[in-house]
């Protein structure tokens, strides 16, 4: 742990570094996040004292998700991933409030993802997104999902608004329903059984769970089909977010062949933090992986131009791959193009100008199932063209809309001038009486501090099951 001074303007990482074992506390200063792709959100992007950052990057081992640099002269601590980690196990409601901030973030990038998929759809509340859930399951044939989604709903809003048709629905396809829908309990584990639904999406959650055996797939509805946001495997845990931010589940989890879970309740999972540090390193380590894939699988289709998704979406890959993007060794992704041009959302047949390109670059080549990229180093230089040209046509957007601005300010009348000079002069005394004081802003962007009651610690034979199965 060691503190650094940076004066105004300066550089504390940059976006892509591979070296991103060091995370960050702001101790005095103003540190703002910044963006390459002015069209990819930041959570956050000002940071203030005692806020940290560069965490995620650390904990997954991953390239810097954004640059970070220093408003003001700034006084920073850096730690390792390994000092953070001890950091927050020693004090766990410290390590609650973060989880809480990390889990609002995968969540906002997760509903980034479905927007870009499901423009113009209103939002729901938690009842009718259940119901538009199964409706969903019913008409397409899934009929145990529909009927675990029916039950919910029913003890969930028994008097709601869709419960008699939910009720109609339930009975219609009751004798359908294939196998068990409750898991199988063999204390303290549950067990699963192929494709059986652990929780759907917008139903309150009281439970997370490591997985010790099989697959789980999470998966979010949009209108038309199901998003697979991640397959998780043996070790793995899921299902906190619903816990900490005390929100409704983000999507819904069903297993993947047999799968065997441990569940750890709500109510003692403060106390199995406190008493066992492996278990907030595990949960630290699986939320933020997950939030490094969702935010490069998000970012690589907020550019405009399809090429720069595609070479983007390539470079990500990459990543994911664990090759590094300095690399001149060849690489074979087991992809072709056709299935690089679905994973956008593009038809390979409608594409011939951006086929062309891919198929004139000689550092890649493409067979039946396959792509090999040559010299990734070479690729992401030529990621980085594309993105700078996508990032210049933003800029002359923005200055071709200035330009028909002002020509439109120069030929309005004398009299539309005095008018909007007097809805400036109200404009103006609005915010006046709106500004809020240095000390009240400073109030806002710092963590809520409410007082919680201690959590109901967990029996021994608990903690000795849980702590079993944690290895890091």
């Amino acid at each position: 742990m060691k503190k650094s001074l940076f004066k105004k303007g300066a550089y504390i990482y940059i976006e892509g570094d591979e070296d991103a074992d060091t995370v960050y506390i702001v101790d005095k200063g103003v540190v703002q996040l910044d963006r390459y792709n002015k069209n990819a959100p930041i959570y956050k992007n000002i940071l203030k004292d005692g806020e940290f950052f560069g965490v995620i990057a650390a904990l997954c081992n991953k390239p810097r998700m954004e640059s970070a640099i220093a408003r003001v002269d700034t006084v920073i601590t850096s730690l390792t991933k390994q000092e953070f980690m001890n950091l927050l196990s020693k004090k766990p409601q410290i390590a609650i409030k973060v989880l809480n901030y990390f889990s609002n973030e995968l969540r906002a990038y997760n509903e980034m993802m479905i927007a870009l998929k499901d423009k113009g759809v209103e939002l729901e509340t938690p009842e009718e997104a259940l119901y538009n859930h199964i409706r969903y399951f019913y008409n397409n044939g899934s009929n145990n999902h529909a009927y675990y989604c029916c039950k919910r709903y029913l003890e969930l809003y028994p008097q709601g608004l869709f419960a008699s048709v939910v009720t109609t629905m339930l009975e219609s396809i009751k004798d359908k329903v294939k196998g068990a829908i409750a898991p199988v309990i063999q204390a303290p584990y549950k067990v699963y059984a192929d494709q059986q639904m652990i929780f759907c999406e917008d139903e309150p959650g009281n439970e997370m769970y490591i997985i010790k055996e099989g697959r789980v797939k999470i998966v979010k509805l949009s209108s038309e089909s199901e998003i697979i946001l991640s397959v998780l495997k043996d070790g793995d845990v899921f299902g906190e977010m619903a816990l900490i931010s005390e929100k409704p589940r983000n999507a819904a989890a069903i297993s993947w062949g047999k799968t065997v879970l441990l569940p750890i309740k709500k109510e003692s999972l403060t106390a199995v933090m406190e008493q066992m540090p492996a278990i907030t390193q595990l949960i630290f380590k699986e939320l933020s992986h997950r939030i490094w894939f969702t935010y490069i699988q998000l970012e690589s289709q907020l550019y405009d131009k399809p090429i720069t998704r595609i070479y983007a979406l390539l470079e990500n890959k990459l990543v994911e791959k664990g090759v590094s993007l300095k690399s001149n060794d060849p690489v074979t992704l087991n992809f072709g193009i056709d299935e690089l041009f679905r994973m956008l959302g593009y038809v390979a047949s409608r594409m011939e100008k951006t086929t062309n390109l891919l198929l004139s670059d000689s550092n890649l080549q493409f067979n039946v199932g396959e792509t090999i990229i040559e010299k990734p180093s070479q690729l992401t230089a030529k990621a980085k063209y594309f993105k700078s040209r996508d990032h210049m046509a933003i800029i002359e957007g923005e200055e071709e809309k200035e330009e028909k601005k002002e020509t439109s300010q120069k030929e309005t009348t004398v009299v539309k001038e005095e008018m909007a000079e007097t809805k400036k002069e109200i404009a103006e005394e609005e915010i006046i009486t709106q500004t809020v004081t240095a000390d009240e802003a400073e109030a806002f962007l710092k963590f809520d501090d409410k007082v919680h009651k201690p959590a109901q610690a967990p029996d021994q034979e608990e903690l000795h099951t849980i702590s079993q199965e944690i290895e890091i």
